[in-house]
């Protein structure tokens, strides 16, 4: 870095190009178009690529020019909220040395502090020969960084030694996971990036251990401060996210029967091409079995909705248990959300009796917990049926038959025991006995 010469401040006519190519000649550098975004698995984490290459002295890709141990920065903005990788790694092109850069705090807020003393730096140009200079260094300087409405992450690598006379260049592709918005639903995108790049040299006086400082392009760089650009590419993408929502409530189902549970599905973004998703559900009841409403869906105008059925067994324990519905690309992008469903015995319940003794009948009342068939039987009283559509109380009358009947007219009461039986729409079915005195005078 020492051979950088020193700028003339505040006339930007002493601008050299040659100074700023000087300077980074020798050094990876962020090969021009490189930077392209992908989302490889059809919803999911973006893919963040560029190439990183020596540059020679013609200040594009080319032979090193020296022989020194460097430590690289990167700075890689994405929309707030995005998930960062913990490090990357930039994978030698042809044969090489890999380069293993891992996150660092400390360059976020010094790239951003670089980037700014740039944009300042190249303003200052006046006359047309100091503006042509200062658009010459544009693509070596950079322009805002982190550009507005996007975060910054940093990154620095571990050393590399720099071999004089050879050309090398990496490959680099970093993941991002997509912003999770406040209300949970799906990133509509789009994903937007811009790459800074920098470095500093490293010695026995001047470790990879130091604390990150850029070059403020206010004076000769210092021993040891590192030269960071601006930023120097963008791109953006239009992407896909899928987040399932969990259903409203809990489902229910009786030992033996069924639920249905709805998953909404929210899907945002504007990709190219919307990707299909495939459906399949799992549920923790033992022996339980799902079906779906449907095996896949594409997005479209609306939100469709997942309904996952679930069949209880007979042999079922009650309790509360999990229903998962995962949707899936065909590249292997996977959503998953978790609903609950509550299996219970469906049980009877005798509300009371009321007695009409001038016909010598009863009325039983019996609460039934859901939608289906109450059925009362016994001997010497007549069958009953009755429908419910929910849990609710029914009221049932109970009267005498055959010899049971000229009993009671004989004697004027009469004990008989009746069987309440609830079949529910779904489920198996439950049974509770009770004993009644019937009176007739």
């Amino acid at each position: 870095m020492s051979r950088v010469p020193r700028f003339a401040k505040p006339a930007a006519a002493l601008i050299a190009a040659a100074a700023v190519v000087l300077a980074v000649s020798g050094c990876a550098f962020l090969k021009p178009n490189s930077l392209a975004l992908t989302q490889p698995q059809g919803t999911g984490p973006v893919r963040v690529h560029f190439n990183l290459c020596t540059l020679g002295g013609s200040g594009f890709c080319g032979p090193n020019e020296d022989e020194e141990s460097l430590q690289y920065v990167a700075g890689i903005a994405v929309p707030p909220g995005s998930v960062p990788p913990a490090s990357f790694t930039a994978v030698p092109v042809g044969g090489g040395t890999p380069i293993a850069f891992t996150r660092d705090d400390e360059v976020v807020p010094e790239m951003t502090a670089a980037a700014a003393a740039i944009q300042k730096f190249l303003g200052e140009a006046e006359t047309p020969e100091e503006i042509k200079e200062a658009e010459e260094l544009r693509p070596f300087l950079g322009g805002p960084w982190p550009p507005s409405g996007l975060q910054g992450v940093g990154y620095i690598s571990a050393p590399v030694q720099e071999l004089e006379g050879v050309a090398a260049e990496w490959s680099v592709d970093a993941d991002f996971g997509l912003p999770t918005p406040a209300d949970g639903g799906p990133f509509a995108g789009p994903f937007a990036t811009s790459v800074a790049i920098g470095f500093r040299e490293v010695t026995a006086t001047e470790p990879a251990s130091r604390p990150l400082h850029c070059a403020r392009f206010e004076a000769l760089p210092q021993e040891g401060e590192a030269f960071c650009s601006g930023s120097l590419q963008q791109a953006q993408i239009g992407t896909a996210d899928l987040r399932i929502a969990a259903p409203a409530k809990p489902a229910q189902a009786f030992v033996g029967g069924s639920a249905q549970l709805a998953f909404p599905l929210k899907f945002g973004g504007a990709p190219t091409t919307p990707p299909t998703f495939a459906l399949s559900a799992t549920t923790t009841v033992k022996g339980g079995k799902t079906k779906l409403g449907s095996g896949s869906f594409t997005p479209g105008p609306a939100n469709p909705t997942g309904n996952v059925t679930v069949s209880v067994p007979n042999s079922a324990k009650p309790g509360t248990y999990s229903v998962t519905l995962t949707a899936a690309t065909f590249q292997g992008s996977t959503a998953t959300q978790v609903g609950k469903l509550k299996v219970t015995k469906p049980k009877l319940k005798f509300a009371g009796v009321q007695l009409n003794a001038g016909k010598g009948t009863a009325t039983l009342k019996v609460k039934v917990p859901g939608a289906g068939r109450l059925t009362i039987t016994g001997k010497g009283v007549a069958k009953v049926k009755k429908k419910a559509n929910k849990a609710k109380t029914l009221k049932v009358k109970i009267k005498t038959t055959g010899g049971t009947s000229d009993q009671l007219g004989n004697a004027g009461s009469v004990k008989v025991k009746v069987k309440a039986t609830f079949k529910p729409s779904s489920g198996i079915s439950v049974s509770k006995t009770k004993s009644i005195v019937l009176k007739q005078h």
